[in-house]
This record gives C-alpha cells, sequence and structure tokens, in this order.
C-alpha cells in the first residue's frame, strides 16, 4: 500500500462530493429536488471515478478488486448526466431521455468485466495494465467531443438569454446552473486525455496523474456554487421580495434615478451591454434593476436600451451627421450591433425605414 500525495488530493475530492450530496439533499425544497438529483448522480459518478483511481495510483487493488473496473460505464455518463442536467433546468424536455441510451449500452457491455469473479479482475489487470483498446480510446474522445461541443453552445445560448429576462429566484437558478454545467464540461475533459495518454510513456507518472486531479475538482466547483447559491443570491433575492412578489421599493424614485443615470452616463451606446452590466454600472441588484423596468416603464431590458440607441441616432440624423457619416457608423456610434439591428428597431418604433426617413426631412427643409 503506498496512499501518496495525488491520491490524497483525489481524496478530497471524493470527501466534497458527499458533502455536496448531502448540501443538495438538505435543500431540496429550495433547489428544487427534480433538478438537483441529475447534479446528485454526476457527483455519486465522481466519487466512484475517484475512488476507483486512488486504488489504481496506491496500488490498492489486491484489497479493493471489486472496484477496478466498475468506473468503466461511469466514463460515458458524466456528459450526458451534465446535459440533461442543463437541459431540464432551463426546462427544454424534449427527447431528452435519448441521451440515457449510450450510458446504458456501456452498462451492458461492461456488465461481463465488472461482475467477472475478483481473481480474474486481478488476472486481467495484471496482465492488460491500464491500456484500453485504441478504438475504444478514439469512439469515447468523440463522444465527449460531441457533448462538451453541445453543452458550449446552449450555455452561450442560454446566457445570453437568461442575463436579460426579469431577474427571479428561478432565472438565478439556471444561470447558476448554466455556469456550473459550463465549468465542470470544462474539468470532464481531461478524462479522454487521461486515457490518450496511457499510450505515451513518461519518466514520472505526475503526468498520467495529472488529469485525473484536475477531474478530482469537479466536487470543488460544485460545492462552491452550492453553497454561494444557497447562501447568497437567493437569500438576498428573498430578502428584496414582499409577499406578493413585488419588490419593497419606492419604484417612482427608482425611476427617476434610473432615467438620471441613463441621460447622464449613456451606458446604451456600449454595443455589449446586458441587465448585469447595467445592475452593476448603477450599483443595483439584477433583480431591482429588471423589476423597475419592467414595472416602472412596462418593458423589457431590450426594448428600454434600443429606445435609447434610437433616439441617439434619430438625434443625430436631425443633426445631418448622415451627410458626414454612413448609417453603419451612425447604428455603431449609437450602441446597435449591427446595421440589420437598426433597421429593424428603427422601422418597429418610426414605422418607416432610416432612408426613408432621411428623404422626408430633406423634403421638410
Amino acid at each position: 500500500m503506498t496512499f501518496d500525495w495525488s491520491s490524497l488530493i483525489l481524496a478530497s475530492g471524493v470527501i466534497n462530493a458527499t458533502f455536496s450530496i448531502i448540501v443538495l439533499m438538505y435543500n431540496r425544497n429550495r433547489l428544487k429536488l427534480k433538478y438537483s438529483i441529475w447534479l446528485v448522480l454526476i457527483l455519486l459518478c465522481t466519487i466512484l471515478i475517484l475512488l476507483e483511481r486512488i486504488i489504481r495510483f496506491s496500488n490498492l487493488e489486491n484489497t479493493y478488486p471489486e472496484l477496478i473496473f466498475i468506473t468503466s460505464p461511469l466514463f460515458f455518463s458524466i456528459v450526458p448526466l451534465l446535459f440533461i442536467f442543463q437541459k431540464k433546468i432551463n426546462e427544454i424536455f424534449q427527447y431528452w431521455y435519448l441521451h440515457l441510451l449510450i450510458p446504458v449500452l456501456s452498462l451492458f457491455f461492461f456488465l461481463p468485466t465488472i461482475t467477472m469473479a475478483n481473481e480474474d479482475k486481478l488476472e486481467m489487470y495484471g496482465s492488460q495494465g491500464l491500456n484500453d483498446p485504441i478504438w475504444i480510446v478514439l469512439l469515447f474522445s468523440i463522444y465527449v467531443a460531441f457533448y462538451i461541443l453541445k453543452i458550449f453552445g446552449l450555455n452561450r445560448k442560454l446566457r445570453k438569454k437568461l442575463l436579460n429576462e426579469y431577474a427571479n429566484n428561478e432565472i438565478e437558478l439556471k444561470l447558476f446552473s448554466n455556469q456550473l454545467v459550463f465549468l465542470a464540461s470544462i474539468l470532464t475533459i481531461t478524462i479522454p486525455l487521461s486515457l490518450c495518454l496511457q499510450y505515451l510513456s513518461f519518466d514520472t507518472q505526475v503526468i498520467d496523474k495529472l488529469p485525473f486531479l484536475l477531474f478530482s475538482l469537479i466536487p470543488h466547483v460544485f460545492l462552491f456554487y452550492i453553497l454561494r447559491f444557497r447562501e447568497t443570491r437567493i437569500v438576498t433575492i428573498e430578502k428584496e421580495e414582499t409577499v406578493n412578489g413585488s419588490l419593497n421599493i419606492d419604484i417612482d424614485s427608482y425611476k427617476s434615478n434610473l432615467l438620471d443615470f441613463m441621460n447622464k452616463y449613456e451606458p446604451y451606446l456600449n454595443k455589449e451591454l446586458k441587465l448585469q452590466d447595467l445592475a452593476s454600472f448603477i450599483g443595483w441588484s439584477r433583480s431591482t434593476l429588471s423589476y423597475v423596468i419592467n414595472k416602472g416603464f412596462d418593458k423589457n431590458f431590450y426594448d428600454f436600451v434600443n429606445e435609447y440607441r434610437l433616439n441617439f441616432a434619430t438625434q443625430e440624423i436631425n443633426n445631418a451627421a448622415y451627410k458626414k457619416y454612413s448609417l453603419d457608423y451612425i447604428a455603431a456610434e449609437s450602441g446597435f450591433k449591427n446595421y440589420v439591428s437598426f433597421y429593424r428597431i428603427f422601422r418597429r418604433y418610426k414605422g418607416t425605414s432610416p432612408k426613408t426617413f432621411i428623404k422626408e426631412i430633406e423634403n421638410k427643409n
């Protein structure tokens, strides 16, 4: 038995994963059990994978032979579970169960190895070592890459949408969960990396162990965000809310402060401005800002900001700036990402195109 430094690091991941499960179950009503159960499954898979690696790295296979190959199907389960959780928390339920097909098939594929006698496991482990068939490693790498790309793509799409919606507990939960899935996915990439490294020869075992040391950070990330979300975000929002769901604020005063801020600092000229950014600039929480915009102005964030951008662009046109600059330039200077967006907003509020609007001004003059 050689319980080395790497096993101690992996053991810390096991401890934090276990503690994360306890926290999730204790807060199952607040964090919604139907969502957190997927996190629990991910953490359980992580625990078993780390325990199996501790056995390998510490030469404990003769003491716990039943755990030598138990993690093989779990490698095929981590990323689909992350993707399913991401879809579930964002209420995307269509065909989610199909992503469990390969994990279930992998379980049946590896079942004969998992259930074989301990003596046979030790013989297989001793004769073949850690080298898996190259075709399995390649297929697995493609499999993981496929899900990682899907997770990244969905994460980018959802983050852009959620940051500009009315902030409440549900939106904060979705943002928290997508951030958690994103970070966990990055760390999951280390699994196919570790399988590929087994075909290379190194003078030190540090490089062989490094991918799983990085993978062991997943429970730490989970625990950090679970505690942060439980203790900070939800509590902060709940303190701001009254029983009927409205914020206990003087909305007229907040409206006045927001208008003064928009006119003085012109944050709408920033093309990348998001609800969270504006809230940070003015020193409010997202929930407060989104409430003021939604309830005080009866608008969503996009409409509120784009009206300011449109007014700025219209003022530039009225000042004959179009004679010096192109409409593309005026649109960009007004905070619009592109001319298409500018044209669409202009036509929506003015009922005509920018060029027609300019011709009407010239005819009047």
